[in-house]
């Protein structure tokens, strides 16, 4: 069956365990989460610390498909604590927010030794705004994948499915789908199937393509509520189903 995954923001609940439970509520056991942890960084944390986060996610029956972390690329110290720490939690993969012109060959190893494959993400305000910059940055990693944020070339004022998925060569890397929408004109997130992300479009090749990768319900919409979480959700399931 398709896989899901969610992160649930601070907002609606800054304890861990609280999203937990919620994910719960929403039928989703795929999680994904920054570095900080009930207020804390996961490589400041101490063994006790890992293993109650740990405890829970065994408890709730959740595993973290996606960390992000906002660490510098340089900083080789943290980010092989980060790393240890991760594996310990069976994180499945970490996404990194580098600067351009960084070294990335430390963290490349890192991914190599722990075996948890690195993940990029579109972001119209950065560098790492288009597909060409994404496949150039995970060319000299074999497990690293893309993150598609289909809002985020709707910012930049293309088709995320006509204007970059359809001619792309990131096809294949392509691990999370973002489900999220917006405005061409605006540049403003709206909800699911209101804008111009094509989101429909994309999941439907994809899946076409036997896409295994996870659909990923973040909180792309300004203070997004838990009624609209599940609204989100209930429309994209309900657009599979008639696929």
């Amino acid at each position: 069956m398709y896989n899901f995954s969610i992160e649930i923001s601070d907002k609606i609940a800054k304890c861990f365990e609280e999203k937990l439970k919620i994910s719960s509520e929403l039928g989703i056991n795929n999680i994904e989460t920054n570095e900080n942890i009930n207020g804390k960084a996961l490589y400041d944390m101490t063994g006790e610390e890992i293993e109650i986060i740990r405890d829970l996610l065994i408890d709730y029956g959740k595993r973290i498909v996606l960390l992000t972390t906002s660490l510098d690329m340089s900083d080789k110290q943290k980010l092989n604590l980060l790393f240890r720490k991760a594996l310990t939690l069976n994180v499945k993969g970490i996404k990194i927010i580098p600067k351009e012109n960084d070294d990335l060959s430390y963290v490349d190893k890192l991914s190599a030794s722990y075996s948890i494959p690195l993940l990029i993400e579109n972001n119209s305000k950065s560098f790492i705004n288009n597909e060409n910059t994404m496949l150039d940055l995970i060319k000299d990693s074999k497990k690293a994948g893309v993150i598609f944020n289909p809002f985020e070339f709707v910012c930049m004022q293309r088709h995320p499915f006509l204007h970059v998925y359809y001619s792309s060569k990131i096809k294949n890397k392509i691990t999370f789908l973002r489900i999220t929408d917006g405005l061409y004109n605006a540049h403003e997130p709206i909800m699911l199937y209101h804008g111009c992300a094509e989101v429909k479009e994309l999941a439907s090749i994809m899946l076409s393509r036997s896409f295994d990768g996870y659909f990923s319900f973040t909180p792309y919409l300004p203070d997004m509520s838990l009624e609209q979480y599940k609204e989100c959700i209930a429309i994209f399931k309900k657009q599979l189903k008639n696929m």
